[in-house]
């Protein structure tokens, strides 16, 4: 009941591991059977049983327990091992008892199994007198992967042994040669083995416990495997028993080849032949040697290093200086050293891990340092730059014919640096022009020492310069002019103009003071002769009297008078015109 109970435990807990599959049934049942299920075995000899399950397709299984008896008299167990099971949670371990004659077990896996021969555990049996032992099975119990935990179990797979003496065994082989014939039917084919850990038989692997995978045909009575150092070799005819995979333990470093064949009721069949390639070990220890030609300033100082490896031999190398990273290959370090790239001044640590073909690492490291150039020096910068003038920077340095490299960065974070490339003169002397504008703000400016050789300095004194923009006078002096210059030629046009209406209305003026002045002139004669006429007209009489005398004086009086003064005003009209003249020239 305990035992049942530790099932049922490890059923609800599977039950968490498997989603349930709808509508789709178990195909047939699963069978629990131990392989071989039948052998002939020597008093005093040990064989090997496995103890397994075919879950018949359908959705898998995933749990399983069971009771097995033996005869304890015929048989006895020296070793259990479930190193290859397809169970990896125990509810009670495989065990046994030889007093008794029984082997028990209960487990289960989160996974599904969906196989014809999926090994449960192995047994080791060492016969012990001669006869048949029988292998049944008492008990059993196989659950399926769906989530409900249903009993899928449809039945036993038993066995029978013949445990006979050394000298029987001896003279059966000798019988068996003698009348030795073709066997009559078809032989198992040609095993078809594929292995996840070693895929390629000419690529090197630092795994040394190949598995290797097969089909299991339903007419195998028996498999036999075994691996060498031989490329042709044969298995022998130990039936190792009906499994369809194997994990083999440690092998030693070198080419291994791996061979398997199947038996059936007429024979074994052809052999399958597997090669792998196994080095575990990493190439030797190396250390890694700086060459800077005796310069301390040399940027590409050159790493002297070298190693072997013994089994697979070197793939590559592979090293990391700063931000720099190459990969290597052996070829290119024939010549015995590696040149870095161009490196700034400053501490590095170089690192070189040698890889050989199976991927094991053997590294090293040192630590060196580059000593930068002597910086440049800045001898002429305006602390205030007008932006309509022409920057120009000077400076100065202890190495001719080099490269100053000139930084001008603004305060504004948005604003990339400007930075300008300048030669050295062969007294080491320098000059920066520029005719563009810079925009408005405070920058910092510094500058730094390349040369051919890519060897760098450090960074010179950093300098403020203050760019300004000109006043609005100044920024706009010429379109200011050019305005009020306009503006006069302007103004000149127009008192011109107003010159020439005014002298045109002027003339017109006059020449109607002329016209009134002659028309008075007639109108007031006109007007004397009129009353003359008038006063001779209303008397009827030649001559005038007293009277009429004095009326026409009278009348003449004021004619006088009124032709003077009108006569007066054109005259001030005259003058005043005449003034103005004047005063016009």
């Amino acid at each position: 009941m305990r035992r049942f109970y530790k099932f049922f435990q490890l059923l609800i807990l599977l039950s968490f591991f498997v989603v349930p599959v709808a509508g789709l049934a178990q195909a047939g049942g699963a069978t629990l059977f131990v392989s071989p299920g039948s052998g002939t075995y020597t008093i005093n000899k040990s064989f090997s049983m496995k103890v397994m399950v075919d879950s018949n397709g359908g959705v898998g299984i995933n749990a399983a327990e069971g009771t097995i008896k033996y005869d304890p008299s015929y048989l006895s167990i020296s070793k259990v091992t479930d190193t290859n099971s397809i169970f990896k949670l125990w509810t009670s371990d495989p065990s046994y008892s030889n007093s008794a004659g029984t082997i028990t077990f209960g487990g289960g896996s989160p996974g599904s199994y969906t196989g014809s021969a999926g090994e449960i555990f192995s047994v080791t049996f060492t016969a012990k007198k001669a006869g048949v032992a029988n292998v049944t099975w008492s008990a059993g119990v196989v659950l399926a992967a769906d989530g409900k935990g249903t009993n899928v179990f449809n039945g036993f797979g038993n066995a029978k042994y013949t445990i006979q003496a050394a000298a029987e065994e001896e003279k059966r082989e000798e019988t068996k040669e003698e009348t030795k014939e073709e066997p009559k039917g078809i032989l198992p084919p040609l095993p078809e083995v594929s292995s996840v850990s070693h895929p390629q038989g000419d690529t090197w692997y630092s795994d040394n416990e190949p598995e290797f995978a097969w089909k299991i045909l339903s007419d195998l009575t028996g498999v036999s495997f075994e691996i060498t150092d031989k490329a042709i070799d044969d298995p022998g005819e130990e039936n190792d028993g009906i499994i369809e995979n194997i994990k083999l333990e440690s092998q030693e470093d070198g080419e291994w080849h791996f061979h398997i064949k199947y038996q059936n009721r007429f024979g074994w069949g052809q052999i399958a032949h597997k090669k792998l390639l196994i080095d575990t070990t990493p190439p030797k220890d190396f250390i890694i040697v700086l060459d800077n030609d005796g310069d301390v300033t040399n940027p590409t100082p050159k790493l002297v290093f070298s190693t072997t490896d013994e089994t697979s031999g070197i793939s590559h190398y592979q090293l990391d200086i700063g931000l720099e990273s190459a990969r290597v290959s052996k070829e290119e370090m024939n010549k015995g050293y590696y040149k870095t790239q161009p490196l700034a001044p400053g501490d590095y640590e170089a690192s070189v891990a040698a890889v050989d073909l199976a991927g094991n690492i053997a590294s090293s490291t040192l630590k060196f340092s580059i000593d930068p150039l002597k910086a440049p020096i800045i001898t002429s910068l305006p602390k205030i730059h007008n932006r309509k003038d022409d920057l120009i920077i000077r400076g100065t340095s202890f190495y001719p014919n080099v490269t100053v490299r000139l930084y001008i960065g603004s305060d504004n974070e948005e604003e990339e640096t400007m930075t300008a490339d300048i030669s050295t003169d062969n007294e080491g002397n320098w000059t920066y022009f520029y005719k563009g504008k810079i925009d408005k703000g405070t920058y910092e400016v510094w500058a730094r020492i390349f040369d051919e050789r890519g060897a760098q300095s450090l960074d010179s004194t950093r300098h403020i310069m203050t760019v300004v923009s000109p006043s609005i006078i100044a920024a706009y002096c010429s379109w200011i002019m050019i305005l009020l210059l306009l503006v006069i030629a302007g103004l000149i046009l127009y008192i011109f103009y107003q010159r020439k209406e005014y002298r045109e209305e002027k003339l017109r003026i006059l020449t109607e003071t002329e016209e009134v002045k002659s028309r008075l002139g007639k109108i007031f004669a006109a007007l004397r002769e009129e009353i003359d006429e008038l006063i001779i007209l209303a008397d009827k009489k030649p001559g005038m009297s007293e009277s009429e005398r004095r009326v026409k004086e009278k009348l003449q009086e004021s004619l006088d008078i009124s032709e003077e003064f009108i006569s007066k005003e054109v005259e001030d009209v005259e003058k005043e015109i005449n003034v103005k003249k004047k005063e016009e020239k």
